[in-house]
């Protein structure tokens, strides 16, 4: 707080980051703002690192074009709900400014009342798969999408590379697949890539069942170390 004097004006009021008042008759000057980083718990920061990381996997899956999650509070807030199981990871204040994005495990990639379709990563005949437990007929049946999302290395001039998530879907039709004991299979070498992850989603009639992301990335988990953390809580100027 600093006094003015030699001054017959009669100051209050906010100049630029600073505030004027008056006290007994003299004009005072003090900060407008007590600059101090808001600091967080251990919890604290756990919760926002999630939430934001989540806010940033949502924003991805609207630009694929195709958002299927109901629920009575809308699509966003049941991406959210469900998806909040997901592992936490921990990235700093500019790493989330530059929305860096990883592909989990386990994401969920839509959610509705419908039964659920079982699928997982394997090999056919010696080619990488995803293995589907359904029956050729069944792929007639509504609209089958393939989500299939990819964790990219983007150099930033500034950051170096940092990671950044994809997301595409495509329409898969019978011709796509082929007859496997238990089901039927997409094969290919994506199939195989440890930087892509699969979701597929049986749309009926507008509806859809929960589906998840089957992936073999682990690219992701460099960002739930105890260092990360560390490195992220120091960013937002330490932890409580």
């Amino acid at each position: 707080m600093a006094e003015l004097i030699n001054t017959t004006l009669d100051m209050k009021g906010h100049l630029g980051d600073l505030t004027l008042y008056q006290r007994n008759g003299k004009t005072f000057v003090r900060p407008a703002h007590i600059r101090q980083p808001r600091r967080l718990s251990r919890k604290q920061l756990m919760q926002r690192e999630q939430l934001s990381h989540n806010n940033i996997l949502w924003r991805r899956l609207k630009m694929s074009k195709r958002v299927y999650f109901e629920g009575e509070k809308g699509a966003y807030c049941r991406f959210m709900s469900v998806n909040k199981m997901s592992p936490v990871v921990y990235l700093t204040k500019e790493e989330n400014a530059s929305r860096v994005g990883l592909l989990l495990p386990e994401m969920v990639i839509s959610d509705g009342p419908r039964p659920s379709i079982g699928y997982r990563l394997g090999n056919v005949g010696g080619e990488a798969a995803l293995l589907v437990d359904l029956c050729k007929e069944e792929v007639g049946k509504g609209e089958l999408l393939l989500y299939v999302l990819r964790q990219e290395l983007v150099r930033r001039s500034r950051y170096g590379e940092l990671p950044q998530l994809s997301i595409k879907v495509e329409t898969v039709g019978i011709e796509d697949v082929v007859e496997v004991e238990g089901g039927i299979a997409m094969t290919g070498e994506r199939f195989a890539d440890a930087m892509a992850g699969f979701g597929l989603v049986q749309v009926i009639d507008g509806q859809v069942g929960q589906q998840r992301v089957v992936t073999r990335c682990t690219y992701y988990e460099r960002y739930t170390t105890e260092e990360a953390l560390e490195a992220a809580a120091k960013s937002y100027g330490g932890l409580t």
